[in-house]
């Protein structure tokens, strides 16, 4: 299952990060280069699927940073 987060502006939403499961298990990165500048309280939403456990760009960094380690 894969899901793209976004945030939402006022132009509109704007993807930032991508979460894809597969049998390897699951992995997440950031679309946008900026987003991951963005404070860790700064709201996400779930653009074509469910949020499974994401609701915030802090969310999404401890994601990567949890796979991050497990992969070492």
């Amino acid at each position: 299952m894969s899901t793209t987060f976004g945030i939402i502006l006022k132009s509109g939403e704007r993807p930032i990060g991508r979460r894809v499961g597969s049998n390897e298990g699951v992995q997440m990165w950031f679309t946008d280069e900026l987003a991951e500048m963005l404070p860790d309280e700064v709201k996400v939403y779930p653009l074509d699927n469910t949020a499974q456990g994401i609701y915030t760009i802090g969310d999404i960094k401890n994601h990567i940073k949890k796979q991050n380690k497990d992969e070492k």
